[in-house]
C-alpha cells in the first residue's frame, strides 16, 4: 500500500474523485508496495483501483488508453538500507557534522533501475528476483569488485556468502541486462583476481554488457576504518595497459570492448582520452567512463560556431576540480580565451574538505570553492559544474549556491558541460545553428 502524495489537476484520478492523501492498497487484485509496482500493473486499459480512505475502501473502476497517466504521484520509496560494510564505502568516510542522508548506505535495487545506482545484490531475496524478471526491470547495475569468495567478503564487509553468482545466473537467465563495476583496490582486487573476475563476468555476456573499473576514494575522513592502498598515477599507468590488453581480446571476441576504465585511470596516468570508438555505446557514462571524451567531443562540435569576437567585453570564472583542469584548460579555456573581449579565467579547486586525494569536480563543497574565489576579481559570472550541486541548489557541505553568489556578489551559474550555455547565459551572441 502506497500513499498518493498528490492528484494533477484535470487529471483522470481527479475527475472520478481521487484525492491526496488516499492509500493505493491494490490495482486489478493485485497489491501495490511502490512506484514500480504501480507503472506495472497500471498499463491495462481497463484498471480497478482499491483506495483506502479515512479507513473505508473504496473500489474505482476507470477505462483508460493503454499509454494513459492517472494523474498521481505516489510518496518516494523507502529505500533499502544497504547491510554491507565496505571498506572503502564514501559514506564511511564523510566528516561528522554533515545532514542526515549522507550518512545513509542505499542498496535497493529499484534505485539500481530507475536512476542507475549501483548495488552488490546482497540483499535480493527471492521475492525480488521474481518482482525483477516479472517487471522486466532492465537493465540493472551491479557492483561486482570480486568474484572470488574470500576477496569479496573482504571487500563488502561481510562473513556469508551472498551467492552472487546464482542471482546473475537467474537474472541473465531470464533476460536481464546488467552493468558491472569493479572498484579496483590495489593488491586487493586486481591481479589474478582481476583476471579472475573479468573472465568470469564474460561468461555471462551479452547480457553482462559492460564492465567499469574505478579507482577507490579516500578521504582524510578515515580514522579507525580498514587502511587501504591508494590508486597512484603510477599504478595507473600500470593497470591501463592491463585493462586494454583485456579489452583488445575481448573486442576480437565479443565485438565490444566490454572492459572499460574510467577518465580518472586515464587522467592520473597522464595517458591521452581515448577516441569514441574506445566506448562503444557509452554505457557506463555517468560512472566517470567516457565522460572527459563526450565533454572534448561536444566542444569540437561547437568550436566551429564560436565567434571570433563578442562586442562587448566580458569576464568570466569557470570552476573545476584538480582533476579535469588540464584538460580543461588546455582544451576548452584557451580556446575561449581566442575570442575577442572574452576574458576567462580558470580556478582549480584544491578538496579541502575531504582531502586532496579526493579530486573529481561532483565532490567539491561550498566551503572550498568560496575559499578559492574569495578575494579575487571573478568577472561577471562564475560557472560551476552542475554535479556540484543537488536539485535544491545544495553543496554536500549544505552551503547553498545563493549563499557563495551573495558572499562573492557575483552571478553564479551551475552549468552543464554545454559551453554554449554560457554564451546563451551572457546573452552577448547567438550561435549560429
Amino acid at each position: 500500500m502506497v500513499k498518493i502524495q498528490s492528484v494533477e489537476a484535470g487529471s483522470i484520478a481527479e475527475e472520478v474523485g481521487i484525492r491526496p492523501g488516499d492509500r493505493l492498497r491494490k490495482i486489478n487484485g493485485q497489491r501495490v508496495n511502490d512506484i514500480l509496482d504501480y507503472r506495472y500493473l497500471i498499463t491495462d486499459d481497463l484498471v480497478e483501483l482499491e483506495i483506502e480512505r479515512d479507513g473505508e475502501i473504496i473500489i474505482y473502476d476507470i477505462e483508460k488508453d493503454t499509454d494513459d497517466s492517472l494523474g498521481i504521484e505516489l510518496e518516494p520509496l523507502k529505500v533499502r538500507m544497504c547491510g554491507n560494510d565496505c571498506p572503502f564505502c564514501f559514506v564511511d568516510q564523510n566528516p561528522a557534522g554533515m545532514r542526515k542522508s549522507l550518512y545513509f548506505r542505499d542498496e535497493d535495487y529499484r534505485l539500481s533501475f530507475l536512476a542507475g545506482h549501483y548495488v552488490t545484490l546482497t540483499n535480493l531475496s527471492k521475492r525480488d528476483l521474481d518482482k525483477i524478471v516479472t517487471q522486466r526491470l532492465s537493465p540493472l547495475y551491479i557492483s561486482v569488485h570480486a568474484i572470488r569468495p574470500e576477496v569479496r567478503r573482504f571487500l563488502l564487509g561481510i562473513k556469508h556468502d551472498d551467492r552472487l553468482l546464482e542471482k546473475m545466473d537467474f537474472l541473465t537467465g531470464h533476460g536481464i541486462e546488467l552493468h558491472t563495476q569493479i572498484v579496483v583496490c590495489p593488491n586487493i582486487n586486481d591481479g589474478e583476481v582481476l583476471d579472475e573476475t573479468l573472465r568470469t563476468l564474460e561468461r555471462y555476456h551479452p547480457h553482462v554488457r559492460t564492465v567499469a573499473l574505478v579507482p577507490l576514494g579516500l578521504t582524510k575522513h578515515r580514522e579507525g576504518l580498514t587502511p587501504l592502498d591508494p590508486v597512484t598515477p603510477e599504478y595507473a599507468r600500470q593497470l591501463l595497459p592491463v585493462a586494454d590488453r583485456y579489452a583488445q581480446d575481448y573486442k576480437q571476441r565479443l565485438g565490444i570492448f566490454f572492459v572499460y576504465p574510467s577518465d580518472e585511470f586515464y587522467i592520473m596516468a597522464g595517458e591521452p582520452i581515448p577516441g569514441r570508438e574506445r566506448y562503444d555505446t557509452f554505457e557506463q557514462l555517468e560512472n566517470g567512463v567516457g565522460m572527459v571524451r563526450t565533454l572534448l567531443d561536444d566542444f569540437a562540435e561547437l568550436e566551429p560556431r564560436l565567434p571570433g569576437r563578442i562586442d562587448e567585453p566580458r569576464h568570466i570564472t569557470l570552476v573545476t576540480g584538480v582533476l579535469a583542469s588540464g584538460i580543461l584548460r588546455e582544451h576548452i579555456v584557451k580556446r575561449l580565451n581566442a575570442i575577442e573581449n572574452l576574458r576567462v579565467d580558470l580556478v582549480v579547486v584544491k578538496n579541502r574538505f575531504y582531502g586532496e586525494t579526493i579530486r573529481v569536480t561532483g565532490l567539491l563543497t561550498g566551503q572550498d570553492i568560496f575559499a578559492a574565489l574569495h578575494g579575487r576579481e571573478n568577472g561577471h559570472r562564475i560557472y560551476l559544474p552542475k554535479n556540484c550541486v543537488n536539485e535544491q541548489q545544495i553543496f554536500l557541505d549544505d552551503w547553498r549556491l545563493t549563499e557563495i553568489e551573495e558572499k562573492l556578489q557575483t552571478p553564479v551559474r551551475a552549468i552543464d558541460n554545454d559551453f554554449a550555455e554560457i554564451f546563451r547565459d551572457l546573452d552577448v551572441w547567438e550561435l549560429a545553428a
